[in-house]
């Protein structure tokens, strides 16, 4: 008869390991064995409910670095089954023993309790409290949360920030306890004391929480990229996304090899490093070739379709633009984003179009905006007249609601920020002989332009 099998997916700490063994018990009572551990899963194969007697321990001479099936483990697993321990199924240092429930449970592996303390301590602070840290570091400096409104204009970011948001819950409640655990240990093994008892309906709900958070923030990192990409992204960044995912599966695959081929501890970290400095290599090459790829990319990379923007014939420009390009993005908040420039000898027109899909979101675009047009005027304050912040009188002229522009002396040109209900234009001109009318129509008719494709 085939077995049956399920599978759990696993995030606890080393805290928690203890309470594998209340877990494991409850398992087998509903007819569910477990047969084999993983990193993040564990297997159970359909039995008969039965009552086992579960124990749970780390191997403290085991390392990432040491086959699992070494001298160290096979002596260890011995001393157990002596002491009436069945070995079920191990995963580096993690060993599951099991006995009959129906039986007095066997005699204790530990009898020492600032020993075994002391083990607990060391796994949790050579392996647990790095990796957490490294997590924190990670995301104090890669979280996209802190970008403002500029979170809205990239899917990834934003989608990015609420899987952040959800991984939070989990990190910060997980991380908490991990330090409060670590300072009860450490009272204990001072003290000759058994390991901190941990409550096991609350550390089933923090790793479900924690588990629940790293699989929304993949689910909303992927859901970023694929709508980055139909948003018009270009493909030729998609390698540089896919290089953290490679390092991921190059290191699942260096795990594997320690696991399954018997070398010496030495040989394993010389292999490893072998294995980071070739990646690093490849990596760099790849990096290379993408930023090739986009140097050489065409400079004109979209088409404008139906998007209204100013062009040089607009503001009385006839000759052909020498250079042109358009850049489209566009995201679930700012559904419309996109900008063209064209330029020539004779002048230049850069027309930006933001559309939200707030009122609120908009003025914080705007707000946004203004900033760094103040900004702009500041950093060249010498060539620059001034920034005018437009009445209503004056921004009814360009055919807006709101706005204020920036114009620079030394030369016949300015830039315009306006608002007018959920759209933002943000327009470049710069020309020789143009008439201030005869760029006011062409914005007029813009913005006449930009409503008829809302």
């Amino acid at each position: 008869m085939k077995n049956n099998y399920m599978h759990q997916l696993y995030m606890g700490t080393v805290g928690d390991t203890k309470t594998l063994e209340q877990h494991f018990t409850r398992m087998a009572e509903q007819g569910w064995m477990i047969e084999k551990i993983g990193l993040f899963t564990h297997r159970y194969r359909a039995v008969e409910p039965c009552k086992k007697c579960f124990f749970v321990d780390l191997l403290p001479q085991i390392t990432a670095f040491d086959y699992p099936e070494n001298e160290d483990a096979q002596d260890y697993r011995s001393i157990c089954e002596e002491s009436g321990w069945d070995f079920i199924a191990a995963n580096k240092q993690l060993h599951v023993f099991c006995a009959d429930g129906e039986n007095p449970a066997p005699m204790p592996i530990h009898t020492d309790n600032a020993i075994q303390a002391k083990i607990y301590l060391k796994a949790c602070r050579k392996y647990e409290l790095p990796w957490l840290l490294y997590a924190l570091f990670m995301f104090w400096f890669s979280s996209p949360i802190g970008k403002g409104v500029e979170l809205f204009l990239s899917n990834i970011s934003l989608f990015m920030a609420i899987g952040y948001c959800f991984f939070l819950i989990g990190f910060i409640w997980t991380f908490g306890f991990v330090l409060r655990w670590y300072m009860r240990t450490r009272k204990s093994a001072k003290n000759d004391m058994p390991l901190p008892k941990v409550n096991y309906n609350l550390s089933k709900l923090r790793n479900k929480v924690f588990l629940v958070g790293i699989v929304v923030f993949l689910v909303c990192m992927i859901t970023g990229i694929v709508l980055e990409i139909v948003g018009g992204m270009s493909l030729i960044i998609l390698p540089m996304m896919l290089i953290p995912i490679s390092a991921v599966g190059v290191g699942f695959w260096v795990r594997r090899q320690i696991d399954t081929k018997r070398r010496t501890r030495a040989a394993n970290i010389g292999f490893f490093i072998i294995v980071i400095v070739v990646m690093e290599l490849v990596l760099l090459g790849a990096m290379g070739v993408v930023v090739n790829g986009i140097i050489s990319s065409p400079l004109h990379s979209d088409s404008l379709d139906n998007r209204p923007v100013l062009t040089l014939n607009d503001v009385g420009i006839t000759d052909a633009p020498s250079s042109y390009n358009t850049r489209i993005k566009g995201t679930v908040a700012v559904p419309v984003d996109y900008e063209h420039w064209e330029i020539n000898q004779q002048g230049s027109t850069r027309t930006q179009v933001y559309r939200s899909i707030s009122s609120t979101l908009t003025r914080r675009l705007y707000d946004h905006c203004a900033e760094g047009l103040a900004n702009d005027f500041d950093a060249i304050r010498s060539t620059t007249q001034e920034v005018i912040i437009f009445t209503s009188e004056e921004a009814a002229f360009w055919g807006a609601e709101e706005g204020m522009a920036q114009f620079y002396t030394g030369s016949n040109a300015a830039e315009l920020l306006l608002m007018n209900g959920k759209t933002i234009l943000r327009l470049t001109i710069e020309g020789e002989d143009m008439s201030l009318e005869t760029v006011s129509q062409a914005v007029q008719k813009l913005w006449g332009d930009a409503f008829q494709t809302q």
